[in-house]
């Protein structure tokens, strides 16, 4: 009977049992793309009984009978809260979280962390926000896209870099480059523009010096991080992408040559020299002789069409013309248990623009190979190979200027024809100075000379964390970042040619050589930058490990960082070339090694940074970073970067939700922050020297002009940071269901600037390099991120990027005024106490007759004013000679640094197969001085001659004025006749793409999408060169960022783009 009872009850129990726990499952998918979503949290509300989704998204989880609620959660993604009631199958669809407080940056913090417990700025950017870049390169990507940066494309030639300034001037010694970190390993070798986009994930930035004081000595001008794409588990996947794209050079400004002329002419409207008619010999291909004309002729008048002996030539439309960029990448990926991979490879082609030029061909491998080697301990292996080779002719190169296609065809009169060639079939240099003083023929450059450049870029890094069961987690990474750039510009010899010979030393193509032998010019350079970082931090989360009842958690974190790079340049030329092919360098007559130079450098540092947390509302840590350099004078000592931060999260207290205002602002926090962050010196600034040179027929000692300095000090930016981050719920359903908010204002000084500062000639040197400026800069930054329409039909986003920053010199030593000449070679910066960095100084045209100077002079005396007269162009002339006048002294004009930049972004999907983006960039208040217009005035070329002008009761085409305005002051002077307004409203990208797996059952297929983009396609701006985003400036300068002399502008390009996935 026992036996029977004990049965009866062990039924009723299981019956009981199986009547209150029963298994649910399911899958987790993307609502984006329908890809399964691994490793998403499976809670049953209001227990700590929970799962995760496997490799595939499926997971199956024990709930109780009754009305039981399923939370899914991921980061990224909107947590869900599903009602299971009797199903036992539960599909879910996950969507994106567009509060970008949800995201998780490491960037700045040396950890994951939370944005939303962030204390300083840091600005993020996922792979599915690029736009599509003709080059798909990653700087390109980053134009417009990061609040409070100035990244700029100032030059349109295939392999040029981009302009970035991400927060203050704060250096005049050096540039503004940012540090450049690849999944947390400085690049220090690779220029930006070398990665591959398409094998990035997510980009962070890091602008802020109480941010880079992690990264100490090197972090002063901000960091870019870019993160390598990973495997995810599920089914491998392979993604295949095509592209091609048409591009032609930006001309905004309608920058042309008059049609019209006033050189003197016979009867027949012969352009003659005397009384001749200028012919030219069919077989030197030179004028018989220069043009008969007076500039300055009162009576002088451009309305002379050509006609007769000469036509007008469009040499921009014969020379400047479309090209192709082709661009195409196969990648594979996949995931597993305890293991992930990322493969793949890219090649981009970019042909020049100008006529008869060579390309830039960009190739990439990349592979990101990670794997869980025991319980806590993963292991990774990041390569990025990039082979590039750049045919773009010497003269033609970034920023090169004087010597290219446009600055020759800028420099030639357009009666030119630069297509003759004589009868042994070669084209002419110099045609004699009718043509032109400077002007050259490209066709003869593309004749003569030839250039290769074969870049090697080789990106390792290695990484080993290990996690703890509790608290500890370690890491230890080592990145080797090695380039090898081979370099050939071969010039060759031009003996034969007719018109060389006719136009002697005018006629010689060359770098080196007075003689038209030829030459070839060898540069090899090697670099090899090494990066080690070991890492240590500890989290404690009292109320979780210790069941305290206070809900402190605490992170220390703790990293030893060493950096060297060693660079070796070995610069060779031959000269004197032999007429026969094939020939190499060992046959030239004369062969030299100019430069052979190897130059180490080591820092290392290390950082200390503790940080609190008390429950969801407030956090607060500080720190320090120390760091040493090459040990001699004031390297041998630690310079030591505090820091410290602090957040209040107002969202997370009670009180939040018992007002009811989390149901409109659902996140509201404010911080602050505090730090420093440095610049060191370059390698061998604080090492003394002697230069060597040949003496005789031996060597020979000297002291160089420029002397370095034992005492030295880093260049120190201290930096105080207040910013908010919100996110608002307006209008409670489909329209503007979320709203984030982020805005930052900074304040920064930098103190110890390095520059060369002159010295008495009693010392014996020229310059000693000194700690001598002290530079002041503060900004204004804010991101506005909208969900403007959000239904199962349409999501509409729109992204509003806004900065505004302004840098002074607030301190020169001995107070000097320091003129330094822009990279074009003209124009004249001053670096004073008191002004922009970057002020550009010159003369001022007078817009009215009794305008007086400082003094309160008039400029023009009181006696003599009556001679002149303000013409009907608003400048002040003199009636008789029709030249306009400027002031006796040089005046600041301004500064290039736009008064704020703005972006605004829309991206459109539309039943989840079409998408559409639009970015509109916003550049207001830039200048950029137009020396490219001044030097085509000086010509009597500029479309500008054949604008009428009513002077002393006459109206014409005044040459004398024209030609005027560029003696005015000095001939060649700067003035701000050619200052102008570079305010421009860019169409930076305009999208278009469809995705035919979402409208038409396609099985092997993951995605088909066709992409139509126009980028640069519209702009509107007041100004009258080329292009009003390019520079004349080095890369990065700290203030030669405001001359357009003969600069190649951006590109109009047109792509369409085949994006498959299986």
């Amino acid at each position: 009977m026992k036996k029977i009872l004990l049965v009866c009850f062990s039924w009723l129990l299981a019956f009981h049992v199986i009547a209150q726990d029963r298994v649910v499952a399911g899958r987790v998918t993307s609502a984006e793309d329908g890809s399964a979503l691994p490793g998403v949290n499976v809670v049953v509300k209001g227990t700590t009984n929970g799962t995760v989704t496997d490799s595939d998204g499926k997971y199956s989880i024990s709930v109780a009978s009754g009305e039981s609620t399923l939370v899914f959660s991921f980061i990224g993604l909107k947590a869900t809260q599903i009602q299971v009631g009797e199903r036992s199958l539960v599909d879910v669809q996950l969507v994106s979280d567009v509060t970008q407080l949800s995201e998780i940056v490491v960037t700045g913090t040396g950890i994951a962390t939370e944005k939303k417990k962030l204390a300083i700025s840091v600005e993020s950017l996922s792979s599915d926000k690029f736009p599509a870049a003709p080059t798909a390169s990653i700087d390109q990507a980053l134009v417009g896209r990061i609040a409070g940066a100035q990244i700029s494309s100032v030059d349109g030639t295939p392999g040029a870099s981009v302009n970035i300034l991400l927060r203050g001037v704060n250096s005049i010694n050096q540039t503004t480059s940012p540090m450049i970190l690849i999944d947390g390993v400085q690049m220090g070798s690779t220029n930006l523009n070398a990665i591959d986009m398409n094998t990035i994930d997510r980009v962070e930035v890091v602008q802020g010096a109480a941010a880079a004081t992690i990264y100490g000595a090197q972090g002063a001008n901000g960091v870019i991080q870019l993160f390598s794409k990973k495997g995810k588990k599920g089914k491998v996947n392979i993604d295949f992408s095509s592209s091609i794209t048409q591009s032609t050079l930006i001309n905004e400004g309608n920058v042309r040559k008059s049609r019209f002329h006033n050189f003197t002419t016979d009867a027949n409207g012969n352009i003659v020299s005397g009384a001749n008619p200028i012919t030219i010999n069919p077989a030197t291909f030179t004028f018989s002789g220069n043009v008969g004309y007076n500039a300055l002729d009162p009576s002088g008048k451009a309305n002379k069409p050509y006609v007769g002996n000469f036509s007008y030539i469009d040499h921009f439309g014969l020379y400047l013309v479309p090209a192709n960029t082709i661009n195409n990448s196969v990648a594979i990926s996949g995931a597993g248990e305890k293991s992930d991979f990322s493969i793949s490879i890219a090649n981009n082609r970019q042909e020049s623009n100008f006529k008869g030029d060579g390309y830039n061909d960009r190739t990439n491998f990349t592979s990101n190979i990670g794997f869980e080697l025991v319980k806590g301990l993963e292991l990774r292996s990041i390569t990025q190979l990039v082979y590039t080779r750049n045919t773009i002719n010497w003269w033609n190169q970034a920023g090169f200027g004087g010597g290219s296609v446009i600055y020759n065809l800028l420099n030639t009169r357009p009666f030119v024809d630069y297509e003759l060639k004589d009868v042994d079939g070669n084209y002419g240099y110099r045609m004699g100075d009718a043509g032109g003083v400077n002007g050259r023929n490209p066709n003869y450059r593309y004749q003569y000379s030839n250039r290769y450049e074969n870049i090697i870029d080789v990106i390792q890094n290695f990484s080993a964390t290990y996690k703890f069961p509790k608290f500890v987690e370690v890491s230890a990474k080592y990145g080797v970042n090695y380039q090898s750039r081979d370099e050939q510009n071969l010039i060759e010899n031009q003996t034969g040619n007719r018109n060389s010979i006719a136009n002697g030393q005018n006629g010689i193509l060359s770098w080196f050589n007075s003689t038209r032998q030829g030459e070839v010019d060898n540069y090899d350079t090697k670099n090899t930058f090494q990066n080690f970082l070991a890492t240590l931090s500890a989290t404690i989360d009292f109320q979780k490990d210790f069941k305290s009842r206070l809900p402190i958690k605490s992170t220390t974190l703790a990293t030893f960082d060493w950096r060297r790079n060693e660079l070796h340049t070995y610069f060779t030329y031959g000269l004197d070339l032999p007429t026969y092919k094939p020939y190499n360098a060992s046959q030239a007559a004369n062969y030299r090694i100019n430069n052979d130079t190897r130059t180490p450098f080591v820092t290392y540092g290390y950082l200390v940074n503790q940080h609190f947390e008390y429950g969801e509302f407030l956090g607060i840590s500080g720190g320090f970073r120390s760091d040493y350099s090459s040990a001699f004078g004031a390297g041998s000592k630690p310079f030591t970067f505090p820091r410290g931060d602090a957040f209040l999260r107002l969202s997370g207290l009670n009180f939040w939700d018992n007002t009811g205002l989390s149901k409109t602002i659902l996140e509201f926090k404010i911080r602050a922050a505090y730090g420093q962050a440095g610049i060191q010196p370059r390698p061998f600034d604080r090492y003394v020297t002697l230069g060597t040179a040949i003496l005789g027929t031996g060597n020979a000692f000297f002291y160089p002009n420029a002397q370095p300095n034992a005492n030295l000090d880093v260049e120190v930016s201290e930096e105080k940071e207040l910013g908010m981050d919100m996110t608002l719920d307006l209008l409670k359903g489909a329209w503007l269901k979320n709203l984030n908010l982020s805005a930052t204002y900074w304040d920064r000084s930098t103190k110890n600037a390095i520059y060369n500062v002159d010295r008495s000639p009693s010392s014996g040197v020229g310059t000693l390099r000194n700690n001598a400026f002290s530079l002041g800069s503060q900004g204004f930054q804010f991101t506005l991120n909208a969900a403007v329409l959000s239904t199962s039909t349409i999501n509409w986003n729109f992204t509003t990027n806004f900065g505004r920053q302004y840098s002074e010199i607030t301190n020169v030593v001995d107070n000097a005024e320091v003129v330094v000449t822009s990279n074009a070679g003209s124009s004249n910066y001053v670096l004073r106490a008191g002004e922009a960095v970057g002020q550009l100084y010159g003369f001022k045209m007078l817009r009215s007759v009794d305008q007086k100077d400082n003094n309160g002079n008039p400029y023009i005396s009181v006696a003599n004013q009556a001679n002149y007269e303000v013409a009907s162009n608003g400048y002040v002339v003199n009636k008789s000679t029709k030249q306009p006048i400027a002031t006796s002294d040089q005046q600041s004009l301004g500064n290039s640094f736009p008064k704020f930049n703005a972006s605004f972004i829309n991206e459109v999907t539309y039943k989840k197969f079409l998408t559409f983006s639009v970015q509109f960039d916003w550049v207001y208040k830039s200048h950029l001085y137009n020396q490219t217009k001044s030097w085509m005035y000086r010509d009597g070329i500029h479309s500008d001659y054949e604008k009428p002008i009513t002077i002393n009761g006459e109206t014409g085409a005044w040459t004398a004025f024209y030609r005027g305005v560029y003696q005015a002051g000095s001939n060649n002077g700067t003035k701000d006749y050619f200052y102008e307004d570079a305010t421009f409203l860019r169409l930076r990208n305009i999208s278009v793409g469809i995705d035919f797996t979402k409208i038409y059952k396609l099985p092997a297929f993951r995605k088909l999408q066709l992409v139509v983009t126009g980028r640069n396609i519209l702009t509107v701006t007041d100004y009258t060169g080329f292009d009003p985003e390019i520079s004349s400036g080095s890369t990065n300068s700290a203030f030669d960022r405001g001359v357009d002399h003969s600069t190649t502008p951006n590109l109009k390009s047109y792509q369409i783009a085949l994006n498959i996935g299986f």
